[in-house]
């Protein structure tokens, strides 16, 4: 049973003081209005100090409401999956329940990022968010590339009135010199059937600039976009991502049912690859949130993802879903260790941008400097008199400002301990505890082969 909609209007965040309450006299329940939580929010804080179990806490509340729920969990932890079974079975919604996972592919749901679509420009996007954005010269021979490699398949498809959706592997094999020169040639033959397109014309005259050059340089500037194919496709993550032809998630997303998603990338076992899941995972719901909001319309439940080591998962263009999710009924919550590791992915300007775009922001301990002194800043500046010996032996005093947070404060922050900064007010307080769970998933011995796990 889902709780009543009256019951829905907040989430426990914890319990602390107002940031103005130096004496800490009145003591408050601090929450998070639903509704404020599609304006998103960033949770920083270092190692072990609580992120995770905040996620915990949080959705034991959206579970039980009726909310889809998307988890993207790195570390792969296996209390907090434990966690999410046990809610959804409680709240009967043990059949929405969707595991993906390159460490398990055998029990991983198999997904086809390419498959659902409204725009050719979408499927570029999926793929080229898994290609590194630190250098913008590569990335555009990446984007270009992809461009005429989609574009020319598409083609060949509605040439050939096939329906079969494009998947990670079929691009991965065009994506050479040769390929493209076999794409060119095919095209071309097209073209001199009759086949009337619009696209042709400006297709062969993109492939004429990008076979312009050299294949020993071609083979240098596009080799990140390949080793990135090479990734999506080959081994574990190809058998869930690389080769399917359907997207049961997006299916279900864009029909309004309900959706509880667990996405284990296990970094420390793959560590690019990791990176490369969560990234093209996102990328397909922002396509998703954009055909639905293009249509005037929002999802029926609120959609919440969950975004733990955000840094790995950030890419170019992702400062849209913030800017826009909002209107499709989307709220986005990033954890992260500081702002320092989402401006080593995405930029300095880009970590800006996302900083912008986020209302609510929950900082636990931190040990960077730098970032310790920004959330400083967000705390703002009270006043407040110094007294001080006069030479005359007298004392006076005078009006100075003081940060309502100094530096030490955040970096002697305890576990579970968080400043919250959101449309609620400015608090300072400690998360909300969770319990163990009475559930526990028994996942497979992965130092040994074909063990089950159970529940």
């Amino acid at each position: 049973m889902f709780l009543k909609k009256s019951e829905e209007e907040k989430t426990f965040i914890g319990i602390g003081f107002e940031l103005e309450d130096k004496k800490q006299e009145k003591l408050l329940e601090i929450y998070q209005i639903d509704d404020n939580s599609k304006n998103h929010t960033f949770v920083f804080g270092s190692t072990g100090v609580g992120k995770t179990r905040l996620i915990e806490g949080l959705i034991e509340q959206d579970i039980p409401k009726g909310k889809n729920v998307v988890i993207i969990d790195p570390k792969g932890d296996i209390g907090l999956f434990s966690k999410m079974v046990e809610i959804a079975k409680k709240s009967n919604r043990e059949k929405e329940l969707m595991f993906l996972s390159p460490i398990y592919p055998e029990y991983s749901i198999k997904i086809n990022p390419l498959a659902n679509y409204y725009m050719e420009e979408e499927i570029i996007a999926h793929i080229v968010s898994g290609v590194p954005a630190k250098d913008e010269f590569f990335y555009n021979v990446a984007n270009e590339t992809t461009t005429a490699v989609v574009k020319a398949l598409l083609i060949i498809r509605r040439y050939e009135k096939l329906e079969k959706p494009l998947n990670f592997e079929e691009i991965a094999e065009k994506v050479y010199y040769k390929g493209l020169k076999e794409l060119q040639s095919e095209l071309k033959e097209i073209q001199s059937n009759g086949f009337e397109d619009d696209e042709i014309a400006r297709l062969l005259a993109l492939y004429d600039r990008v076979l312009s050059s050299p294949q020993d340089y071609f083979a240098k500037v596009s080799s990140t976009l390949r080793t990135t194919l090479t990734q999506m496709t080959m081994g574990n993550v190809g058998k869930i991502i690389g080769t399917a032809q359907e997207n049961t998630f997006i299916k279900r997303l864009q029909e309004n049912q309900g959706v509880l998603l667990y996405i284990m990338t296990g970094s420390m076992l793959t560590r690019q690859v990791s990176s490369i899941i969560s990234k093209v995972t996102i990328s397909m719901i922002q396509s998703c949130v954009g055909r639905v909001y293009a249509s005037g319309k929002k999802f029926d439940k609120t959609l919440k993802i969950y975004i733990d080591e955000a840094a790995s998962s950030v890419y170019r263009g992702i400062e849209t879903l913030y800017a826009q999710a909002r209107g499709a009924g989307v709220a986005i919550m990033g954890l992260t260790q500081s702002a320092a590791d989402l401006a080593a992915e995405i930029g300095q300007d880009g970590a800006n941008r996302l900083l912008e775009l986020t209302n609510t922001k929950i900082i636990m301990r931190l040990n960077d400097t730098k970032s310790s002194k920004m959330i400083s800043d967000l705390g703002g500046k009270k006043r407040a008199y110094s007294y001080f010996l006069t030479v005359e032996g007298g004392i006076t005093s005078r009006e100075v400002e003081e940060l309502n947070i100094e530096v030490d404060d955040v970096t002697n922050l305890q576990k579970r301990e968080f400043f919250y900064f959101g449309f609620e007010g400015r608090f300072k307080g400690k998360t909300l505890k969770v319990n163990d769970g009475k559930l526990v998933v028994d996942m497979p011995n992965v130092t040994q082969k074909n063990e089950d796990f159970n529940v």
